[in-house]
């Protein structure tokens, strides 16, 4: 009988060992994942089941030199919300928005943040810093609320803030809502991490929608360092009520004997507290916007032209180079070069005069015709030892450099030739030479230290190189001579000649170059935003020099006339002080 192929049972058996193979496909894949991965899955399970909570520190506090706590921290309240579904993060916003007042771009951010947070089910801040009042009113409604808790959270608080706003700085919620808050400027910036300390953690099991189950394990937080500085509160109270009856301006106050910083203000200020929190666009508009940049702190983030202060730094290149203090120049009230007339302050001339008697008097002629002597390469060299041109070091954010032009840089900035009145400019101080008060403060500090190390700080305690570097003595004798003259018969005489002794150096820089017909112009009648800007930097006492104060005041018109008041206001000061002390 012939074979007979049956469909039937082909088709049964084709599916039979189909089902079998696909069977030990399944079994082989299931080994793989089951045994050789088991591990690695075990972490992805883990990831998902167990979540890491950041445990915050308390921020260090930033204490001043009389023990004034200026930076500190306060305990508030803080609205969290576990990650939940839309519907319910939803429903628990409306009830919450009953109790606290959020507006429609407030709302908007936080339904931005739950998206971000969507891919990790991380925890919602709904609002950082609740008031007790908003604080009792969600605890009535949290029977409507899921998911929904209130923490104790440290934030920060500004004793002073106006008068410490550039030197302590402020702080602001970290971005990632997981360091709390972090320093932005000032202080709180620079020594950030001493000051936040170390973020502990939380790790607890949550369930699949990521509400809480329990604690599994926790890291303690460790605390951030309090920091000391050396300004005093009461005299930069002092100091800060002073200049800020000017529009803008600054004052530094140094302790020659360590470096220490006494006093730093630069005004205007601004509220540390305000700008701290969450401020509104329009708050943060005004600060912002204001046409006298009560952001910038124009002790060391701002540099300006010194004018007659750099004369100090061009008078020690001279004597470095060899060239005699005795030496006489004529000052007929102007220098002619290239058919072009520059004038001395004083256009009815000083005659003849010497180093002594052309800083005493602040003669621009004579520093003209040093300047030419000497060319701009060496007056950039040796300013630069007495600090000009280069960081001084302090600990705070945003120093500038300042400027001291060569040959080289204009080339390279503007593609020209350095040309020889561009040097006679900047042997007064003017032109492209840029320095910061902080410089010229810590240059005084220099030569009347003898020591060319010599660095100020804002810390308490903080020690710098014992080597002594010393300058040339008879250098020395010669430039802290003519400062006391300045101040006994020279151009401070009329504000800084006091019983104890004061040495300086008043200054006025040009923000513009003057007209044919406005040479002479007095800075009274001029546009506040077209006059000079006005300089002092002096020390005291004449027998035991131990203090700097060094004083920019915007636009503020002669340095004589204006900054040099203000620094003998702040020696006064200081003098009282020392009395009571003793």
């Amino acid at each position: 009988m012939p074979f007979k192929f049956n469909n039937n049972h082909f088709r049964h058996d084709f599916l039979i060992i189909v089902v079998c193979v696909l069977c030990g496909l399944l079994i082989a894949n299931l080994y793989v994942l089951q045994v050789n991965n088991s591990d690695k899955y075990m972490i992805l399970s883990d990831k998902n089941r167990i979540r890491l909570v950041p445990s915050l520190p308390k921020r260090g506090k930033i204490i001043t030199s009389d023990g004034k706590t200026v930076a500190g921290n306060v305990c508030r309240y803080k609205l969290i919300m576990d990650y939940c579904d839309k519907k319910t993060f939803s429903e628990n916003l409306d009830v919450i928005s009953q109790q606290i007042n959020f507006t429609k771009e407030e709302k908007e951010e936080l339904l931005k943040v739950r998206q971000r947070a969507r891919a990790y089910h991380l925890p919602i801040v709904i609002k950082h810093d609740l008031s007790w009042e908003e604080y009792a009113k969600i605890s009535m409604s949290f029977f409507k609320l899921k998911n929904v808790s209130i923490e104790n959270v440290y934030v920060r608080t500004y004793e002073m803030p106006y008068e410490f706003s550039h030197i302590v700085g402020h702080t602001a919620f970290s971005p990632d809502n997981i360091r709390g808050i972090i320093g932005k400027t000032g202080l709180e910036l620079s020594l950030n991490e001493q000051l936040m300390g170390k973020i502990g953690s939380i790790q607890m099991e949550v369930n699949s929608i990521g509400k809480k189950v329990r604690v599994i394990d926790s890291v303690e937080p460790m605390n951030g360092e309090d920091i000391v500085i050396t300004i005093d509160s009461e005299l930069q109270k002092f100091v800060c009520d002073l200049i800020a009856q000017q529009k803008a301006g600054a004052c530094i106050v140094i302790d020659i004997s360590n470096g220490e910083i006494l006093a730093s203000v630069s005004v205007p200020g601004f509220d540390t507290n305000l700008v701290s929190k969450k401020i509104s666009f329009l708050q943060w508009n005004e600060i912002a916007q204001n046409p006298l940049f009560p952001l910038l702190d124009r002790t060391c983030s701002c540099a300006y032209p010194p004018g007659s202060v750099f004369k100090i730094a061009v008078a020690y290149a001279a004597l470095k180079e060899g060239i005699s203090p005795k030496d006489k120049i004529y000052c007929g009230g102007g220098v002619k070069l290239d058919n072009h007339v520059f004038h001395c302050w004083n256009r009815g001339g000083h005659g003849y005069v010497d180093m002594t008697d052309a800083l005493k008097l602040s003669c621009d002629c004579y520093f003209f015709e040093i300047a030419k002597r000497l060319g701009i390469e060496k007056i950039a060299e040796h300013a630069r030892e007495l600090g000009y041109g280069e960081l001084s070091g302090i600990e705070l954010p945003n120093e500038s450099s300042g400027l001291l032009p060569t040959k080289k840089w204009k080339l390279f900035r503007y593609g020209s030739n350095w040309k020889p009145y561009e040097t006679m400019i900047a042997g007064i101080g003017q032109g492209a030479v840029l320095a910061t008060l902080m410089q010229s403060a810590n240059m005084m500090g220099k030569i009347f230290s003898n020591n060319k190390n010599f660095k100020s700080t804002l810390i308490k305690g903080k020690k710098f190189e014992a080597e002594l570097m010393p300058f040339d003595k008879k250098h020395l004798e010669i430039i802290q001579n003519a400062l006391h003259l300045v101040c006994t018969s020279g151009t401070a005489a009329g504000s800084c000649n006091a019983p104890y002794g004061i040495y300086g150096k008043t200054g006025s820089s040009q923000v513009r170059a003057l007209k044919e017909n406005e040479a002479g112009i007095s800075n009274k009648i001029a546009q506040w935003k077209h006059r000079d800007h006005a300089f002092f930097v002096g020390c005291a006492p004449f027998a035991n020099p131990k203090y700097v104060v060094a004083v920019f005041v915007e636009h503020g018109g002669g340095g004589a006339s204006i900054a040099a008041p203000i620094a003998r206001r702040v020696f006064d000061k200081l003098m009282e002080r020392e009395l009571h002390a003793h």
